[in-house]
């Protein structure tokens, strides 16, 4: 059985690095970042696709995106599940806070279009 997520995308974007620590020190990694609004609840999902995934090279070409599905309504299959704290700072204040993220590992991303104003 796999998970499946419809929603909204948020907003989108490649994201990158390279490992500061640790014996994977060097090494370069780089995902396409999805936010997913499901319609039901309302609830935001932090959905990565990795790029090791085959769908990655049509969305995103020299860690740009090609393909840009903000606004539109998706379908994506889950993956995988997994939490990590994050330290999240209040840009009026400067406060920063250590919050709990859960983050989906997503694949098949399907886009269904703009979604009508029923959806």
């Amino acid at each position: 059985m796999s998970l499946v997520l419809t929603g909204v995308v948020n907003g989108m974007r490649p994201v990158g690095g390279t490992v500061q620590q640790g014996e994977r020190k060097g090494e370069t990694w780089q995902f396409l970042s999805l936010e997913i609004v499901d319609a039901k609840y309302g609830n935001v999902y932090s959905c990565q696709l990795r790029d090791k995934d085959a769908q990655f090279d049509q969305l995103v070409v020299d860690g740009k995106l090609k393909q840009d599905y903000t606004g539109h309504k998706v379908k994506v299959t889950i993956r995988n599940l997994s939490a990590s704290e994050r330290a999240i700072v209040d840009k009026n204040t400067g406060e920063s806070r250590v919050v709990l993220q859960i983050r989906a590992q997503v694949t098949n991303v399907r886009d269904l279009g703009i979604p009508d104003d029923e959806d």
